[in-house]
């Protein structure tokens, strides 16, 4: 190898000495000093080439420390991350929250009311037990306080207390008190959250919101947009005393030594698979509504009757809802509807004072469809049209003409993400030309 450059290098000698004739013989180098160039040149190469082969390994040795410890970075996060190792103490995994809101009411029908009401306060209560079970609660507060006085209209209910456990992927089991899959507000339902100031009729007294049960639900993705909800719970519970209890509403066992002699079903399909856009079919079947002719005393249930004294059970009953909630830039629009479809046998059930409550509570329904607009980030106005009736079964007697319209058109001025501020107006009137109109004024929150 030396040789070669030798013979390279000399070759050049010779031809630049030749090639510069001008320049002498005596500036000419001899073979000695030829020699000690080549020599010097071949050095210099060595170093220069051991430089190198050195600045190679160490840059391959920072890349490889470089990816080593990019991945002690990224486990060493995914660790971190990872409930269990974030603290063994329950404070870091559990979270606390509240929702409430405050209302008022000026409305004029035949006589005015104009009422002011802390209308609910809610703290949540959530815990963690590892990145697969978890706790879910929720306190509520009616009308700010509860006592024995007959004048107190409060009430302190356990709304939500249930276990959640991601039993396989995309896929959770619960048990426990927790909100029926039904329509829009049921689950969801703090005041940031919808326009107007009350929630809708048809998702108050059609859907009892808030409907919650005891029992066990199953729900999970489908992939392409959809999801499901499978539950099996607590019934309702009608009787027959006190004029009103034939209602849906007052129906609800809500978790208080429920009576399980018939059990309730439940079943939704969600479809989510459009941005902005939730489409959902519910159905909810009680197998018996007098809970097999239950009576129970203690808790104030009679029991259900006839107008001879008889008792009546075997009341089935299905609820279908479907609905549509978009929201497109500043558009939106929601829409549901809902129907009941009970045992016939239903109309022939009394009241204590002998009257029929029952007549035409075999079918009743609602609907409500809701147009919105965003003026601006934190600025909203809406109109909704609502109709329902809950004697929508029969036309004879007290059943006859009792279907109620409607309209409310109002504003949601959001302060935050998290607190509203609420105005509406409603005009209200049903079959039988009774008018109930006024404004609606209310502020909520949320953290």
């Amino acid at each position: 190898m030396c040789s070669k450059k030798f013979l390279t290098l000399l070759v050049g000698a010779l031809s630049f000495s030749l090639a510069s004739g001008s320049s002498g013989q005596d500036d000419e180098p001899s073979l000695e000093e030829l020699w000690e160039i080549v020599q010097s040149q071949q050095e210099e190469l060595d170093r220069l080439r051991a430089e190198l082969d050195s600045t190679r390994d160490q840059t391959q040795t920072v890349e490889i420390q470089a990816l080593e410890n990019s991945e002690r970075i990224e486990a060493v996060g995914e660790v971190l991350d990872s409930p269990q190792s974030r603290s063994s103490s329950w404070a870091d995994r559990t979270t606390i929250g509240a929702y409430g809101e405050v209302l008022y009411n000026d409305q004029t029908s035949s006589a005015s009311t104009r009422e002011l009401d802390v209308q609910r306060f809610v703290i949540f209560l959530n815990h963690e037990f590892n990145e697969s079970l978890r706790f879910v609660s929720e306190l509520e507060v009616e009308h700010s306080f509860i006592n024995d006085d007959a004048r107190s209209p409060g009430a302190l209910e356990l709304e939500q207390a249930y276990l959640e456990w991601d039993y396989a992927r995309n896929h959770r089991v619960l048990a426990g008190m927790h909100l029926v899959p039904i329509g829009i507000l049921n689950e969801t339902h703090e005041p940031n959250t919808f326009y107007g100031v009350e929630r809708n009729r048809i998702e108050s007294r059609i859907i009892p919101t808030t409907y919650r049960v005891n029992g066990i639900k199953f729900a999970g993705q489908l992939g392409n947009g959809f999801s499901y909800d499978l539950g099996i719970h607590e019934g309702l519970f009608f009787e027959s005393g006190n004029g009103g209890e034939l209602a849906i509403r007052d129906s609800r066992q809500s978790g208080a030594r429920a009576e399980m002699d018939a059990l309730g079903y439940t079943g939704r399909l969600r479809y989510t698979g459009i941005p902005g856009l939730e489409l959902g079919v519910t159905l909810h079947y009680q197998s018996d509504m007098t809970q097999d002719g239950s009576i129970r005393g203690n808790i104030g249930r009679d029991g259900v009757f006839d107008i001879f004294g008889n008792a009546v059970d075997g009341l089935d009953g299905l609820l279908t809802e479907a609905h549509i909630a978009y929201q497109n830039g500043p558009w939106g629009i929601r829409a549901l509807w809902a129907e009941w479809d009970i045992d016939s046998s239903i109309e022939t059930v009394a009241n204590n004072d002998l009257s029929n409550n029952g007549m035409g509570r075999d079918r009743q329904y609602g609907y409500y469809i809701e147009p919105s607009y965003r003026l601006s980030p934190r600025f909203g106005a809406f109109v909704r049209h609502e109709r329902t009736n809950e004697w929508a079964g029969s036309n004879f007697g007290f059943a006859n003409d009792t279907a109620t319209s409607r309209i409310l058109a109002g504003f949601n001025w959001w302060l935050t993400d998290n607190a509203v501020v609420k105005l509406d107006y409603q005009f209200e009137d049903d079959d039988k030309d009774r008018d109930l109109d006024g404004f609606n004024l209310g502020v909520g929150w949320q953290f």
